[in-house]
């Protein structure tokens, strides 16, 4: 269940370079946690993994400012999942709003407008039977709007009032809940390995098994190389051979172990500019940030 448990802006904070806005100017954020909430919903409802999705529309909460973002009491979150026959709770408890606005004249015919929209807020998930939360996510991105305007253009002065803003945020905050979706849904990035070739009869079998994936029989290969060569760089670039197999076959730490110690070779050969050793700096970087989503997501099980 997504509850939308936030309190929105009345006035949210607007600036802009090209006009002075009055004092009775504002731009309410009213609806714009209801667009959120209602896109995240529909975004994980149409993923299979969730048999149900459900929207619960209406503040919990006991406080009434914006600026806060209280959790859910355990019994709160018992009571929300015993009602309506859930195993979740994602609440959003706060979304929060800023707008600015530039232009620009280009060769004094046309005007650029541009609408910036800046948002924060922060994202929790409950399960029962748990003393705190499962995870806090938190929400931050800038939108920019541009539109090009004649100069001559009777209407420039008119447009993009509070009115046009608010359907900005409106816009904005389903663009934002599309970005959290990621947190729950899985998704998948494409990237590159590569493993170093040899004209060795060994290297070019091992070569041969990680070609078609056959990683457990190429790590045995490369294992055995390593063991028997005391050529630095051959070590090097057998290490970074045997961190691929291991990151393919799951094992992250021990693949992360291997990369620096490839790293540590070429580093101390090479050294730090050479194109080898940063190629491998960027691997070691790769599988350090595997291992922490690796770890967020064994939080999130």
């Amino acid at each position: 269940m997504i509850v939308n448990n936030t309190v929105s802006q009345d006035d949210v904070p607007f600036e802009s370079a090209m006009r002075v806005q009055p004092d009775s100017v504002t731009i309410s954020a009213d609806s714009t946690a209801f667009d959120f909430c209602l896109a995240l919903g529909e975004a994980l409802a149409g993923f299979q993994g969730f048999d149900d999705v459900r929207l619960l529309e209406g503040s919990i909460r006991k406080d009434m400012s914006p600026l806060s973002a209280p959790t859910l009491e355990r019994d709160e979150v018992e009571l929300l999942c015993d009602e309506h026959g859930i195993d979740v709770v994602i609440s959003l408890d706060r979304l929060l709003f800023t707008v600015s606005e530039q232009t620009r004249n280009l060769y004094g015919f046309q005007i650029q407008n541009v609408s910036n929209i800046e948002m924060s807020g922060v994202l929790r998930v409950y399960a029962p039977g748990r003393e705190t939360q499962m995870t806090a996510i938190l929400l931050s991105d800038t939108v920019a709007y541009e539109v090009w305007f004649e100069y001559h253009d009777s209407d420039y002065w008119d447009l993009f009032l509070p009115a046009d803003q608010y359907n900005l945020l409106r816009e904005s905050a389903k663009y934002l809940a599309d970005k959290a979706r990621t947190n729950f849904v899985p998704h998948w990035v494409g990237d590159v390995r590569w493993y170093y070739r040899s004209y060795e009869a060994r290297w070019k079998q091992a070569t041969a098994y990680a070609d078609s994936e056959k990683w457990d029989k190429a790590l045995d290969i490369w294992r055995e190389l390593y063991e028997r060569t005391s050529s630095w760089k051959k070590k090097a670039r057998l290490c970074s051979n045997i961190a691929v197999g291991l990151e393919m076959a799951g094992d992250f730490e021990q693949a992360l172990k291997y990369a620096k110690q490839s790293h540590q070779l070429m580093h101390d050969n090479l050294g730090a500019g050479d194109a080898f050793t940063k190629k491998q700096e960027r691997y070691v970087t790769v599988l350090s940030n595997r291992i922490i989503e690796n770890q967020k997501l064994r939080m999130q099980h």
